[in-house]
C-alpha cells in the first residue's frame, strides 16, 4: 500500500474546470441543434396541414358549392378529422381565404423553417419580421387530381 499520499498522481482543480467546460459547451450545441430539428420537424407538420386543409377545402366547395369559412365547417361536413385543431404546432391559427375559383389556406410560422426550395413552388412563403406568412393555393381544376404516374415499355 502506498503510504506517501502526495506521490500520487491526481487531476487538477484547473483540468477538471476545464472537462467540465468542454462538457457544458458540447451539451449546449446538442440541445440547440435539437430545438432546430424539432422546429424544422414543426414547420414541416404544418405545412401538411395547410396541404390538407386546402385539399378538403376544395372537396367542400365540389359537394357544397361554397368555400368553407373556418375549420369547424370542414370538421362539421367531415372533411377534417373531429379532434384536428385550428391551430398550428406553433399556436397560430389557420386561416382559409376562398376566390372565385380558388383557395389559399395560410398560417404564421417563425421565421427561416420553410422554404420553397425545401417544400416545392406550391408553397408560398412571405417574411413579416420575426415571423413567416405560409401560404398554399389550390384551384378547382388541379386541386383534386394531382395523378402521376410513369410510363413502362414492355418488350419481348
Amino acid at each position: 500500500m502506498d503510504s506517501n499520499v502526495l506521490d500520487r498522481r491526481a487531476y487538477s482543480i484547473v483540468e477538471m474546470c476545464l472537462v467540465l467546460a468542454i462538457v457544458a459547451i458540447l451539451l449546449a450545441i446538442a440541445l440547440y441543434s435539437a430545438k432546430a430539428i424539432r422546429g424544422v420537424a414543426l414547420a414541416e407538420r404544418a405545412v401538411n396541414e395547410l396541404t390538407s386543409i386546402a385539399t378538403a377545402s376544395t372537396r367542400y366547395y365540389s359537394q357544397i358549392g361554397t368555400w368553407p369559412a373556418t375549420l369547424s365547417d370542414l370538421r362539421r361536413e367531415g372533411y377534417l378529422a373531429p379532434g384536428s385543431s385550428d391551430l398550428n404546432p406553433f399556436g397560430n391559427p389557420y386561416v382559409i381565404t376562398g376566390g372565385n375559383q380558388t383557395v389559399s389556406v395560410s398560417c404564421v410560422l417563425p421565421k427561416g423553417l420553410v422554404t420553397t426550395k425545401s417544400f416545392g413552388s406550391e408553397v408560398v412563403v412571405v417574411s413579416q419580421g420575426n415571423n413567416d406568412l405560409v401560404t398554399i393555393t389550390r384551384s378547382l381544376e388541379t386541386g383534386t387530381w394531382n395523378l402521376k404516374y410513369e410510363k413502362k415499355y414492355i418488350y419481348r
